[in-house]
C-alpha cells in the first residue's frame, strides 16, 4: 500500500480484479454475459484523477478501443468497471483501462507539480522582496544632523 507522502508521486495504477465482488453465478449457465467488475487502485484516486477516469475523455477512449458500452467509477479505492466481463478484460480491456487511469494520473500529477513549482517561485520571489525591503530598511538610521550655530 502506498503511504500518504508517496501518493503525491505515484501514478495511479490499478493492482487487481476483486474477486469476492464478482457475481456469485460467474460460471453457471444462469450468469449475465456482462456484470460489473471492480478493480483495486494501488492508492485512492484524487478528485482530479476520479474526475477523469468518470469523465468524457475516459469513455470516449474506451470506445475507440472497441468498448462503447463499458462505463467506469470509482468508489473509495476501487474502480468499478461497468458492463463488461473477465473475458473482455483479459482479452485487452484490462490494458486499455490501465493505459486510460495512467494518463489520466500522470496528467494530474503533472498538473500538481506545475503548481506546486509556481507556488515555491511565488514564495521565493515574496521571501526576496522581504528580505530587500528589511535590508533597505536597516539601512535608515535616524541620525540628527550636525547643524551650525550663528
Amino acid at each position: 500500500m502506498t503511504n500518504t507522502s508517496e501518493a503525491a508521486t505515484v501514478p495511479l495504477a490499478l493492482t487487481s480484479v476483486v474477486a469476492s465482488g464478482l457475481p456469485s453465478d460467474l460460471g453457471t449457465p444462469q450468469a449475465a454475459k456482462f456484470y460489473d467488475v471492480p478493480a483495486v487502485f494501488n492508492r485512492r484516486p484524487d478528485a482530479a484523477e476520479t474526475t477523469g477516469i468518470r469523465g468524457a475523455d475516459g469513455h470516449a477512449q474506451l470506445a475507440a478501443a472497441g468498448y462503447p458500452d463499458v462505463s467506469l467509477d470509482v468508489q473509495d479505492r476501487r474502480l468499478v468497471i461497468g458492463h463488461t466481463n473477465l473475458d473482455q478484460l483479459e482479452r485487452g480491456l484490462s490494458g486499455a483501462i490501465a493505459t486510460i487511469v495512467d494518463t489520466i494520473s500522470r496528467a494530474s500529477l503533472l498538473e500538481k507539480e506545475v503548481a506546486r513549482d509556481a507556488a515555491r517561485a511565488d514564495f521565493d520571489d515574496r521571501t526576496a522582496r522581504a528580505q530587500d525591503v528589511t535590508r533597505a530598511a536597516s539601512r535608515i538610521h535616524f541620525v540628527p544632523q550636525a547643524t551650525s550655530v550663528r
